[in-house]
């Protein structure tokens, strides 16, 4: 692609590190103008510095998504910046491995469904406005496999992302008459800081011995991530939305 989103302004939580950085420099690269919004200041930064050195325009806000206040406030800085809205991409999300249900604590459960779900519904909520004004709004939300396939240790996540995916569906159905086009991106292992979290040491032999199950013998990388959002960010996909992209070595296929 060759300036597939110029002139769009995105908004991406999560924009600091993994998926989010790597979606917010393959948008840059197409000409998009750049929000990135998530709680560590430092990581935001450089994603926005990465963005500005390659001559693409960026900026970033601090925000925590499970609080609807602070997400109607990053839509506002977005539309601020940059005049409009475009596009929604909610990255920001995190993980617990090796639960027990019965040994899960409230706060532990809230604790992944405000961040994995509670905060797409707040920055869907909160960007809707902006993007039915735009007519060609596109909302774009990272689920995972494990919404669709029992993976033991993860029960909380698999729920939230699970909840992801089906929200997503409802967003495309009702504001398909609006321009909106929204579709879930459901990603296999990648390697981020968040595929390292509560896995046994080595974590190189851990991470080897899940490789094998996947068709595609090797671990995703986030750049893989990026380049089919991007394809769903683009016109290349006008006629696609409720969608929930597999991208994930072949796993579901199996």
């Amino acid at each position: 692609m060759n300036n597939a989103l110029k002139n769009r302004v995105v908004l991406i939580t999560g924009g600091g590190t993994g998926i989010g950085r790597a979606t917010a420099l393959r948008f840059a690269a197409e000409g998009a103008k750049i929000m990135v919004a998530g709680r560590r200041k430092e990581q935001l930064e450089n994603t926005v510095e990465l963005i500005k050195q390659s001559g693409g325009e960026a900026d970033y806000f601090i925000a925590d998504v499970s609080k609807w206040d602070d997400s109607k406030k990053m839509v506002e800085a977005t539309v601020k910046k940059f005049g409009s809205l475009d596009t929604l991409v909610t990255c920001a999300g995190i993980v617990r491995r090796a639960e027990k249900i019965e040994e899960t604590t409230e706060e532990q459960w809230d604790q992944q469904l405000n961040i994995n779900l509670k905060g797409v519904y707040s920055t869907v909520h909160a960007g809707l406005p902006e993007l039915i004004k735009s007519r060609h709004g596109v909302i774009i939300s990272i689920s995972s496999t494990a919404a669709s396939f029992g993976i033991p240790g993860m029960a909380t996540y698999s729920a939230s992302k699970g909840g992801v995916s089906a929200l997503i569906r409802s967003v495309a159905l009702q504001y398909a008459s609006d321009g909106i086009r929204a579709n879930a991106i459901s990603p296999g292992l990648i390697n981020t800081e968040m595929a390292y979290i509560d896995r046994p040491e080595p974590h190189d032999k851990a991470i080897s011995n899940i490789i094998e199950g996947y068709p595609i013998k090797r671990i995703g990388t986030p750049e893989d991530i990026a380049n089919a959002a991007l394809f769903l960010a683009s016109d290349q996909s006008s006629w696609i939305t409720g969608q929930d992209i597999f991208v994930d070595g072949g796993f579901s296929i199996k």
